[in-house]
Order: C-alpha cells, then sequence, then structure tokens
C-alpha cells in the first residue's frame, strides 16, 4: 500500500473522524492532519490492517457517496423554485379587434414564504451532517471489526505455537516411556502419553480451522478477495495505562459520532418544525403573460397586430390551518422522540463504555498477573516434574497435569492480552478516537 497516496487522497476524510471531528462536517474546510493515520500505524498490528480496511471496503464507499449527495443537495434547498413556462396554441384563434390570437405564451416564477429558503437549507445541512456522522460510524465499526479479527487470529497463532510446543515436549518424553516399556515397565504411561499427544494435535487442528475462518473473515473486512494466505502477526501485550474513566465517559458523551448524528438529525427536526410554522404564511408568485396576435381584419383598426402582454402577481391562499398546523405539531413531536432517543444512546453507549473500561482493567491486571506469578511458578512446576519423570520419581499423570497447567495459562495469558487490545480500540471507537490521540 502507497500510504503517501492513501494519506493525501484517502485518509482525510478517516482523520476528520478519528481526530474528533465527527461531530464537523466537511462542509466547513478542515486542514488534514496527516499525524493521526501515522500514529495509527504506531499503535499495534491492527493499524495498518485498519487503514487498508478504510481504503478498500466496499461499505464505507457507500456511505461516502450517500453523504455527498446529501452534501450536494444543500445547494438545490437554498435555490428558489424553477420558473414555469406554458405555451398556448390555439387551434381555433380568438378573434379580437385587434386581430385574432394565435398563440399565448406564459411565464411565472414562484417566490416562497419569507425564511422558507434558509429553513430548507438548514434541513439538508443537518441532513447531511447527519449523515457525515453516520460515515464516521461506519468507519468506527468497521475499525472494531477489523481489530476483532486481527487480534482473534493473533491469539489463535499464539495457542497454536504454545501447542505445538507442548507436543514436542510430550513426544520427547513419550521416546523415554517407549525406552522403559523396551525395560519391561508398564505400558500405561507410555499410553496417556500417546492420548495426551493425540488430545493436542486434534486442538490443533480445531484451532487451523478456527484460524482460517477469521482470516477469511479479516481478508473479506479488507476488501480483499478471500485466498487464505496467512498473515504474519508479530505482537506482544500492551503495555498498562492509566485509566481515567471519568475522562473517557466525558469524551464517550462529548465526541461519539452515534451522539453526534443523533443530535444533527435532532437540529433537522427543529429546522423542519420552523419551517412548519410558514405553511400558513402565503407564497407570492410573479409572472409575465405574452399572446401572439395576427393583422386585424381592417388594418386600418387601431393596434392591428399588436402582440399584447400583461405582468401577473399572484397569491397562494393556506386556507387548510388544521391540515398546516398538523405539519408543525408532527416535525414537533419527531424532535422530542430524537431527543428522548438521544438520552437513552447517551446512557447504552455510557453503560457500554463502562463495561469495556471494567474489561481493560480487568485484562490489564491479569496480564501482569500472568507474566509476575502464574507463569513463572507453574512453568518452573513443569520443569521440575519433567525431570523427575525422567529420573522416575513422577508418573505420566503428573506431567501431563503439569503440561496441561501451563498450556492452559499461557494460551491464557495471550487470551488476556488481545481482550486488553480490544477493548483499547473498542474504547477509542466509542470516544471518538481519545485513546488513539
Amino acid at each position: 500500500m502507497n500510504l503517501t497516496v492513501y494519506f493525501q487522497k484517502k485518509v482525510y476524510r478517516f482523520c476528520l473522524g478519528l481526530a474528533t471531528l465527527a461531530t464537523i462536517p466537511p462542509i466547513y474546510s478542515q486542514v488534514p492532519d496527516s499525524s493521526v493515520p501515522e500514529a495509527l500505524l504506531q499503535k499495534d498490528i491492527a493499524g495498518p490492517y485498519i487503514l487498508e480496511a478504510l481504503q478498500n471496503n466496499t461499505g464505507i464507499l457507500a456511505q461516502e457517496k450517500r453523504y455527498q449527495a446529501a452534501r450536494a443537495s444543500i445547494t438545490s434547498a437554498r435555490a428558489l423554485p424553477n420558473p414555469r413556462v406554458q405555451i398556448t396554441h390555439f387551434v381555433e384563434s380568438i378573434q379580437t379587434r385587434t386581430g385574432p390570437q394565435r398563440q399565448g405564451i406564459q411565464l411565472q416564477q414562484p417566490f416562497p414564504a419569507m425564511g422558507t429558503l434558509g429553513r430548507r437549507t438548514d434541513i439538508a445541512r443537518t441532513h447531511a451532517e447527519a449523515l457525515w456522522n453516520a460515515y464516521a460510524i461506519q468507519q468506527f465499526k468497521l475499525m472494531d471489526e477489523v481489530v476483532e479479527a486481527v487480534f482473534d487470529l493473533a491469539y489463535i497463532e499464539k495457542s497454536i505455537e504454545i501447542t505445538h510446543k507442548n507436543i514436542d515436549l510430550l513426544q520427547r518424553l513419550e521416546s523415554i516411556a517407549e525406552d522403559r516399556v523396551k525395560s519391561g515397565a508398564s505400558l500405561t504411561d507410555l499410553l496417556r502419553l500417546q492420548v495426551e499427544i493425540e488430545r493436542h494435535f486434534d486442538s490443533v487442528s480445531k484451532q487451523e480451522t478456527q484460524r482460517d475462518s477469521t482470516g477469511y473473515r479479516l481478508e473479506s473486512l479488507l476488501g480483499r478477495d478471500p485466498t487464505g494466505r496467512p498473515f504474519i502477526l508479530d505482537w506482544e501485550a500492551p503495555q498498562p495505562i492509566e485509566i481515567n474513566a471519568q475522562r473517557w465517559i466525558s469524551y464517550v458523551r462529548e465526541n461519539s459520532p452515534e451522539i453526534a448524528m443523533l443530535r444533527s438529525i435532532e437540529s433537522s427536526q427543529e429546522a423542519r418544525e420552523r419551517l412548519a410554522k410558514l405553511a400558513n404564511r402565503p407564497e407570492l408568485s410573479v409572472g409575465l403573460n405574452y399572446l401572439r396576435t395576427g393583422d386585424a381584419l381592417n388594418p386600418a383598426t387601431s393596434g392591428s397586430g399588436d402582440d399584447p402582454w400583461a405582468i401577473m402577481v399572484g397569491v397562494s391562499l393556506p386556507v387548510w390551518g388544521k391540515a398546516n398546523n398538523a405539519i408543525g405539531i408532527a416535525a414537533s413531536l419527531e424532535k422530542d422522540a430524537v431527543s428522548a432517543q438521544i438520552l437513552n444512546q447517551e446512557r447504552g453507549l455510557i453503560g457500554n463504555g463502562m463495561s469495556w473500561i471494567a474489561k481493560l482493567e480487568d485484562s490489564q491486571k491479569r496480564i501482569q498477573r500472568f507474566e509476575t506469578k502464574l507463569i513463572p511458578l507453574v512453568r518452573q512446576v513443569q520443569e521440575i516434574t519433567e525431570s523427575s519423570y525422567q529420573s522416575g520419581n513422577a508418573s505420566a499423570l503428573d506431567l501431563i497435569d503439569s503440561d496441561r497447567a501451563l498450556l492452559q495459562q499461557e494460551t491464557e495469558y495471550w487470551r488476556a492480552a488481545a481482550n486488553a487490545w480490544i477493548a483499547r480500540w473498542k474504547l477509542a471507537t466509542l470516544s471518538g478516537g481519545l485513546w488513539l490521540n
């Protein structure tokens, strides 16, 4: 991927949404900040895949086109209605004193009530803002899906790697058990080791199937044709970060694109309500009427053949007041509904944010516990048990138990590491990009 070209031509839209600018539509000129995607690349292994997905995912492209269409509608909303031209041809001419009338041409330009165009422009603008925020939401949802796929895949790869190491260990001990059987020892230990080895191979087979399934899903998110090519994922557990729950939640309230989209819709409904109040005001129209007239029967008649024309002024009659008032009532109720939806959405997002904060705290604590206590202790037990087995002071069951304990602790460690990365990204998308900044 040519990231330089991508930053210049593609990432601009993403930068605005990612750098907590999701609430500001690019109707207003904004200077793109290429440091945001550059920082994104340095966050972890998910960064490059997110950039690739944002560039190639067709769902993002579709949402962008919807926003561009809404933005284009702002120009038409502020324009006057199209003038009307009407041409009348008299099949049988109307004979007048000055001659027969043959054709009539009428031109008419309606003028909406004062303030109508401005309020229609407000509706179109806020609708475009809502679609811009919907575009940011789509980007963040894609980020979430890519991150989950990347770190699920990374975890599976680590789990397969650990299982293969345990298989190598068990196979090495299997040869020791075979030598003992040849020396007359019981066959039980050898059979137990062989069962455990086959159980590990079965586990690897299931993990490889899961890895392939996750890889295909990730390729589709990246806009690639699924090929099953392996992903090279070199990663580590994240360093712990300070968790300030109050700051996270404040950013969720202020910068969440989901809240911003609903606020734009609320503003649009307010503009519709203001527009509805103009429904009872008359609308003017100005026109010109021109009649093409032939020569009179008596050429000496005064005004013979002159084409008459007239200026017309029309006024609409908003006599259906009840129906017009219903438009305003409907707009007001819609605005109230969106206001309630904003409150409900805000509470849901805050609850979701608090949940991910708790998951991040738990994952960071577990990572530290695994690194400093659990894994070193379990590994020590496993090494002692292996040495004891080789010297004949431990059974195969003891060895298998210690091997399973180490396998479980190491795989849980990498699951906690993947969960910590995922939680960071989830909090970033919920808050409009706080962690990324």
